[in-house]
């Protein structure tokens, strides 16, 4: 079940990735978006996970307000599909919003997530229903490099996650 929640903290960390510098705070406050305003989204990522495998992801753009995206953790050797999963992220004038749908999860429902500060090349995202990750940490580090903090409760203890991520095209 760790594993599955650090590919969806994973699939987050992705939105946030190649943002640049400068605010969004517009964002937060019901600012107009533009068609540049989640630009930064669109691309092809992947982490690479000492043991146990990859993650690739990609996103598109579908419309100035709306992104998809689609997950894959492959195994180590590339032969086996781990885990697969879709996501959507929808800007709406108060509100953006990450969603995600792990394959054969328990759950068999979207996972949200809600942006709460986008700032100085910092964003966080919460989800105060869940207990771990609850609040995700996506700070910018140059154009292609992604320093996440996951932090949450699990098992009735606070809970840290701290890993990197790459922008490969």
């Amino acid at each position: 079940m760790r594993f599955i929640l650090n590919i969806i903290t994973i699939s987050v960390l992705f939105f946030i990735s190649c943002s640049g510098s400068g605010t969004e705070t517009g964002l937060l406050n019901g600012g107009d978006t533009t068609a540049t305003s989640f630009k930064w989204i669109e691309g092809k990522y992947i982490v690479v996970h000492d043991l146990s495998g990859f993650y690739y992801e990609e996103w598109i753009k579908v419309d100035n307000n709306n992104y998809k995206g689609t997950g894959f953790f492959l195994t180590r050797d590339c032969i086996d599909t781990i885990l697969s999963m879709k996501m959507r992220l929808m800007h709406e004038k108060d509100k953006t919003t990450l969603f995600y749908d792990v394959k054969d999860s328990t759950k068999n429902k979207e996972t949200e997530f809600t942006l709460t500060k986008g700032e100085n090349n910092i964003y966080v995202f919460e989800n105060p229903f869940r207990d771990f990750p609850s609040i995700m940490q996506y700070k910018i580090i140059g154009d292609s490099v992604i320093e996440v903090t996951e932090r949450g409760f699990s098992k009735n203890k606070e809970k840290v996650i701290e890993y990197r991520a790459t922008k490969i095209n």
